[in-house]
């Protein structure tokens, strides 16, 4: 008798022991999906960012996760998930790079399918009407400035093979009312009813002929282009929109003079030129940096369409020291 009595005892806590799981939630802190493999077993069909693996029945098993990115390092790695709960680990990335397991929490069995959210309806959901409740049509109708606003209920009951058509017209005030009725010869159904409701309102912004639908719609208003800049106190021609700021002049003549030849420092300015506008000092400036007179003269033609004040391009005469030299670039000017 208590050897039998011992294996009952036994039997009882082992099918206890074996009716124990533990349920494990995954899920990756960045949207990366994944692969799930517990005790080599998969536990989702396609690769997911969160994965919920139920009835795991060891508490020691071997977690395998394999990220869809083929470029990220699969993690394989034991875990210890004692029976009776539910546990949830974060897929991170640790300092080094490199992504780990972390554990977040603990809960009661099938906490994680308790939890899962409602999905939220879509932005622009209608519930469809009821079968009771009648449909409406609404319309809007111009008649010889007159708007005409008509909303149609239809009542469909069930019952009778009937079919009838009622319709309501107004006009400036005037009511049409029209009914058609078929039924089916027996004298005992129930028709289907249209009722109309007919809005006038008058209004002296609306205009159109009959049956034609009019709809009002407001021009935009222009934008006012913006003023074009001005040199203060320059009233003369204009080459181009805006000179470029002060400290853009600077980090162009530095550029010119870090070079050594004076054929690559005259390639470089009329590069930069091409796109740029300058006033008539900032020119003078820049030929400063050149050494000699045919360099200076050529920048000096190549940059006059591309100074804002023309008229005070006199000014960069000051950089040349050979009369000949202002003579050719007045000569220059003159022929534009």
């Amino acid at each position: 008798m208590n050897k039998l009595t011992a294996l009952a005892l036994a039997a009882l806590l082992s099918s206890t022991a074996e009716a124990q799981t533990s349920d494990l939630v995954f899920f990756t802190d960045d949207g990366a999906r994944f692969t799930l493999v517990v005790d080599g077993d998969v536990k989702n069909a396609a690769p997911a960012s969160r994965v919920v693996a139920t009835g795991i029945r060891n508490e020691s098993p071997v977690i395998m996760v394999r990220f869809e990115d083929a470029s990220i390092p699969q993690i394989r790695k034991p875990g210890y998930f004692p029976l009776g709960k539910e546990y949830t680990t974060m897929i991170t990335t640790n300092k080094k790079g490199e992504r780990v397991l972390r554990p977040t929490g603990e809960a009661e069995l099938g906490t994680a399918a308790k939890a899962e959210p409602e999905k939220p309806k879509p932005a622009h959901f209608v519930e469809d009407r009821p079968a009771s409740e009648p449909a409406m049509i609404q319309g809007d109708v111009a008649v010889d400035g007159v708007k005409q606003t008509t909303t149609v209920t239809v009542v469909e009951e069930d019952g009778a093979d009937v079919q009838g058509v009622n319709m309501n017209m107004g006009v400036n005030g005037v009511g049409i009312n029209m009914s058609i009725g078929v039924t089916d010869g027996t004298g005992t159904g129930t028709a289907r009813t249209t009722t109309t409701r007919t809005t006038t309102t008058t209004t002296t912004t609306t205009t159109g002929t009959t049956g034609t639908s009019a709809m009002r719609v407001e021009a935009p208003k222009p934008v006012p282009a913006p003023e074009p800049y001005r040199m203060p106190g320059y009233t003369g021609p204009i080459g181009c929109a805006m000179p470029m700021s002060g400290t853009e002049l600077a980090d162009i003549r530095k550029s010119i003079e870090s070079k050594s030849f004076e054929e690559t420092k005259l390639t470089l300015a009329k590069q930069v030129a091409r796109d740029r506008c300058f006033s008539a000092d900032q020119v003078k400036s820049i030929l400063s940096v050149f050494s000699f007179e045919e360099s200076k003269l050529d920048f000096a033609k190549f940059a006059y369409d591309r100074t804002h004040d023309k008229g005070n391009y006199y000014k960069v005469s000051d950089a040349f020291t050979f009369e000949s030299s202002m003579e050719e670039l007045n000569e220059f000017i003159q022929s534009r």
